[in-house]
C-alpha cells in the first residue's frame, strides 16, 4: 500500500478520534463543574477535529500541488550540472560554426524584410491603395524565413548529435546525456521528457519513449521523490498529533468552541467566494491579454475588426497563398449570431412562457405532474441530436417548402433551421424557470385580484405576470445566453460560412462556431488567425455582460414596483 494512502487513512482516523475526544472532554468538563458549557458538545469535537486534520491536509495539498514540480526541478538541475561539459562544448561549436552563423544572418534579414513588408501593407491600407504587391513580398519573406528556420534546426540537430556522441557509455555519461537532452529541448519537449521520465520512474501512465537517457532521469527522480514523500507524510502526521494535543488542552467549559468553529467555516466560505472571483478574473484577463496580442498582430485595426464586413482569417504561409492575407471583419459573425438567437428566442419565449402559465395556472395537478417532466426531457437531449434533427429533418423540410413557394436559392443549412431547433432546445429552460417563478407569486395577490372582480386571465396579465417579471426576465436571459453559446446545432444546421445576410433561408455562422474552428487541431498561439478566437471570446463576454446589466436594471425596476 502506498504511503499516501496510509497517511490519508491515518489522518481520517485521527480526525475522527479527535472529534470523539473533544466531545467526551466537553461532557466531562460539564459533569465535573456542574455548570453549563458555552457551546454544544459537538462543537468541541469539531474544534479538535479541525486542528487535527486541517494543518495536515494543507501540507498534503501543498505537496500534491507542488511536489512533482519540485522533484522534477531538483532532479533535472542535478543532471544539468553533470551535463555542464557537454553544454559548454555545444555552445563552443555553435559559436565557431560558420554555416550556423550564416543561417542566423539570413533569418535576421528575412525577418527585417518581412517587418518592412508589414509596415508597407499598413501604410498602403491607410492610404487607400491596393497592398497586393507588398503582400506578395510578405509571403515570399515568410517562406524564406520558414525555410531558413528549418535549416537552422537541421544544423543545430547535427551539432547536438555530434556533442552527445562524445559522452561515454558509462552511467555517468548517460546521466550527462540526459541532462544535455533536457537542456537543449524547447519547453514543450521538456514537458514530454519529464512526463516520460515520471512514467518510467513511478508508473504514472504510459511513456511514449523508453531511452537510456529517460531511464537515467527516472533513476534521478526516485530518491528525490522518496525524500519529499516521506517528509510530507511525517510532517502531516506530526502536525495532526500536535494539533490534537494542543486543541485538547484548550477544551474547558467556558471555551468558545462554537465561535472558533463558525469562524473557520466563514473563512472557508469566503475562500470559496474568492476562488470564484479569481477564476472569473483569470478568464477575463486571459481573454484580454490574448486579445491585445491579436490587435497588436493586426496593427491595432480595431475598427476593421468590429466594423469590417469580410471574415477570412487565413494567413499566407507560402508563396502560393498570396491571396490569403487575412480579413478579420467580424460583422458577419455578429449578424449570424444575432439572427439565429433572434429566431430561437421568437420560438422559445412565447412557447416556454405560455406553457409555464398553463402548467401553473390552468392545468390540473394530474396534468401538471405529467406535462412538466415530459417537457423537461427536452433539456436532457444532447445538442448533437438536435443538430442531426435539424440537418436531416428540419433543414430539408424548410428547403422543400421554400422551393415550393418559388424561392430557388433555398439551402438545407440555414439560419432558420438552426434557430427553430435551437428554440425548441431552449423551451424547457424558460418554461421550467418561469413556472417556478409564477408559482412563487403569493396566492394573496391572486385572491385580491379576484376580489376586485378580475377574471383569471386578467389576474394573470395584470397581477401574476408583473409580480413574476424579474424571474421571467432571468429565465429569458438564461435562454438567450444558452442560444448565444450554442455551437453544435449551428455547425450542423447553419454551416460555417461567414455570410453577411438578413435572409434566414441562407447559411450563416456564429461567434462560437468560429472560435471552435480557429482553435481546433494543432495550432500555434502566435498567429493572428489563432489569436482572433480570443478577440471573439472577449466580444462575446462583453455582449453577455451587457445583457446581464440590462436584465438587472429591469429586475430592479419592477421589483421596486411590486415589493
Amino acid at each position: 500500500m502506498q504511503i499516501s494512502v496510509i497517511v490519508a487513512l491515518t489522518l481520517l482516523v485521527l480526525t475522527a478520534f479527535g472529534f470523539l475526544i473533544g466531545r467526551r472532554r466537553a461532557l466531562a468538563a460539564r459533569g465535573a463543574s456542574g455548570g453549563r458549557l458555552h457551546s454544544l458538545p459537538n462543537y468541541y469535537g469539531y474544534y479538535i477535529a479541525l486542528w487535527t486534520g486541517g494543518p495536515a491536509l494543507i501540507v498534503l495539498a501543498l505537496y500534491g500541488a507542488m511536489g512533482a514540480g519540485l522533484v522534477n526541478t531538483l532532479a533535472m538541475t542535478q543532471l544539468e550540472r553533470e551535463a555542464a561539459p557537454l553544454i559548454a562544448e555545444f555552445e563552443r561549436q555553435l559559436d565557431n560554426d560558420a554555416a550556423y552563423r550564416a543561417l542566423l544572418a539570413q533569418a535576421a534579414d528575412a525577418e527585417l524584410d518581412a517587418m518592412e513588408a508589414r509596415e508597407a501593407i499598413a501604410l498602403a491600407r491607410d492610404a487607400g491603395l491596393d497592398p497586393q504587391d507588398f503582400q506578395s513580398e510578405l509571403a515570399r519573406q515568410t517562406t524564406r524565413l520558414t525555410e531558413t528556420g528549418a535549416q537552422l534546426d537541421a544544423r543545430r540537430g547535427e551539432i547536438v548529435r555530434d556533442v552527445a556522441a562524445r559522452a561515454p557509455s558509462t552511467d555517468a555519461g548517460i546521466r550527462a546525456r540526459a541532462g544535455f537532452e533536457y537542456w537543449i529541448s524547447p519547453n514543450e519537449r521538456r514537458e514530454l521528457f519529464l512526463a516520460d521520465a515520471r512514467a518510467i520512474a513511478f508508473g504514472a501512465g504510459l511513456a511514449s519513449r523508453n531511452t537510456p537517457e529517460l531511464r537515467a532521469a527516472a533513476l534521478a527522480m526516485r530518491p528525490v521523490e522518496d525524500v519529499f514523500r516521506y517528509s510530507a507524510a511525517g510532517l502531516a502526521l506530526a502536525l495532526a498529533v500536535g494539533g490534537l494535543a494542543w486543541a485538547r488542552s484548550r477544551v474547558r467549559g467556558a471555551f468558545r468552541a462554537r465561535n472558533r468553529v463558525e469562524a473557520v467555516i466563514s473563512g472557508l466560505l469566503m475562500l470559496a467566494s474568492v476562488i470564484a472571483i479569481l477564476t472569473t478574473l483569470g478568464i477575463v484577463f486571459s481573454l484580454l491579454f490574448e486579445s491585445l496580442r491579436f490587435f497588436a498582430a493586426i496593427d491595432w485595426r480595431l475598427h476593421e475588426f468590429l466594423l469590417g464586413l469580410q471574415w477570412s482569417p487565413q494567413i499566407a504561409i507560402r508563396a502560393d497563398q498570396i491571396g490569403q492575407s487575412g480579413a478579420f471583419g467580424a460583422v458577419p459573425l455578429f449578424a449570424g449570431t444575432a439572427l439565429i438567437t433572434l429566431i430561437a428566442m421568437l420560438v422559445a419565449v412565447p412557447v416556454g412562457l405560455f406553457s409555464a402559465i398553463y402548467m401553473s395556472e390552468y392545468a390540473t395537478p394530474r396534468v401538471r405532474a405529467v406535462a412538466k417532466p415530459v417537457l423537461e426531457v427536452l433539456a436532457g437531449v444532447p445538442t448533437v441530436v438536435y443538430g442531426f434533427f435539424a440537418l436531416l429533418t428540419v433543414g430539408p423540410f424548410l428547403r422543400d417548402a421554400a422551393l415550393f413557394l418559388g424561392y430557388e436559392d433555398a439551402v438545407t443549412q440555414s439560419a432558420l433551421s438552426a434557430g427553430l431547433v435551437m428554440g425548441v432546445m431552449i423551451i424547457p429552460f424558460i418554461s421550467s424557470l418561469s413556472d417556478d417563478v409564477i408559482n412563487a407569486v403569493p396566492q394573496t395577490l391572486r385572491d385580491g385580484a379576484y376580489a376586485m372582480g378580475a377574471t383569471k386571465s386578467e389576474a394573470i396579465r395584470h397581477v401574476v405576470l408583473p409580480a413574476a417579471l424579474p424571474g421571467v426576465v432571468g429565465a429569458i436571459l438564461l435562454g438567450m445566453s444558452r442560444a448565444i453559446g450554442e455551437t453544435m446545432i449551428v455547425v450542423m444546421a447553419a454551416g460555417q460560412g461567414a455570410n453577411l445576410t438578413a435572409n434566414p433561408l441562407e447559411s450563416v455562422t456564429t461567434i462560437t462556431v468560429q472560435i471552435v474552428t480557429l482553435l481546433t487541431g494543432d495550432q500555434e498561439f502566435d498567429s493572428s488567425k489563432t489569436l482572433a478566437a480570443f478577440a471573439l471570446g472577449l466580444v462575446l463576454f462583453t455582449l453577455t455582460l451587457m445583457l446581464n446589466i440590462i436584465a438587472l436594471r429591469v429586475v430592479q425596476r419592477f421589483r421596486e414596483r411590486y415589493e
